[in-house]
């Protein structure tokens, strides 16, 4: 009898142990598996909150990894984009962020501020622009802006701030919402004065900047391929002045600079001629652009610049 009765406790006692070991393991594995495993970011439309807030966090989403991410009002009708992350961001995972919002045509230019948000926190220069290429319409594109402004200054606000895990964007309350084409090759051209190294075939004029006699200023688009732009202006200022200098090349790093009235990261080449003629300096200079934007690198901006 009393040999049954051990066998019957230490039979309890084994399941009340494998009972406790569950209930300690369980949370422990929980715990180690980090949340969204396998996933780029987790899902956010379970929330409730407005469909315009939505759309905006979908704009962004894809390009970081988050635990939680909210949309809140701000001033003048602008409004926060905050994402928290499962670890801390550090130079490196802003760059990647930014990275991976260029790859879907959404430019962010601008510095980014390491510290607690504020809404008085201004810059000079910065901008936050969406693109997509325009239904029906050949070599034109439809740009969306949206950074917010200080509504005292008019300044822009700083477009990106990470606080430790946090990372927020101020946008403006149209972003995404209101469209404005932008033909890149123009139909129509304006007169321009023919520059000395001829125009890159199958260019198009867009601007006349300055045209009195003195300097004449001119600015082309072309669908094409930035080295031959690159060739072709190289040995035409070769033809026609003493000295050239080029600063930069097609396989050089992109860096933050304006295409086509768009603030984005391009690849920049500045060609330059210069030769004394009657002991006056005459020179020419080409300026090329080609932009990370997928809507915008198919096309180089051609700047030409001479007196």
């Amino acid at each position: 009898m009393s040999i049954r009765t051990n066998l019957m406790n230490r039979v309890k006692l084994a399941l009340i142990l494998a009972v406790g070991l569950a209930a300690v393991s369980s949370p422990t594995e929980a715990q180690d598996s980090p949340a969204g495993q396998g996933k780029d970011y987790l899902a956010v439309e379970a929330r409730e909150m407005p469909p315009e807030s939505r759309e905006l966090i979908h704009i962004f989403a894809p390009s970081i990894r988050h635990r939680d991410v909210k949309v809140t009002a701000g001033k003048g009708g602008s409004r926060l984009l905050t994402f928290t992350s499962d670890s801390i961001l550090n130079g490196r995972a802003v760059r990647k962020f930014n990275q991976g919002l260029l790859e879907r045509g959404i430019n962010v230019y601008g510095a980014a501020y390491y510290g607690d948000f504020a809404w008085d926190r201004t810059i000079v220069d910065a901008a936050i622009t969406i693109t997509r290429p325009a239904t029906g319409a050949p070599d034109t594109i439809e740009i969306s802006e949206g950074i917010a402004r200080d509504p005292l200054t008019n300044l822009p606000l700083m477009p990106l701030t990470v606080s430790i895990n946090e990372l927020t964007i101020p946008l403006k309350e149209d972003f995404g919402k209101a469209w404005k084409r932008l033909e890149i090759i123009p139909a129509v051209e304006p007169i321009a004065p023919e520059p000395k190294t001829g125009r890159y075939p199958g260019s198009k004029v867009r601007i006349v900047r300055q045209n009195d006699g003195e300097r004449r200023q001119v600015i082309y688009a072309v669908k094409g391929d930035l080295r031959a732009v690159e060739q072709f202006f190289d040995a035409k200022l070769k033809e026609i002045h003493r000295t050239v200098i080029v600063a930069g090349d097609a396989d050089s790093a992109a860096s933050p600079a304006e295409v086509f009235g768009i603030k984005t990261s391009a690849q920049v080449i500045v060609l330059s001629g210069y030769s004394y003629n009657d002991k006056k300096l005459a020179y020419t200079e080409a300026t090329l652009r080609h932009a990370s934007d997928p809507n915008l690198s198919p096309y180089v901006e051609i700047e030409v610049a001479e007196n």
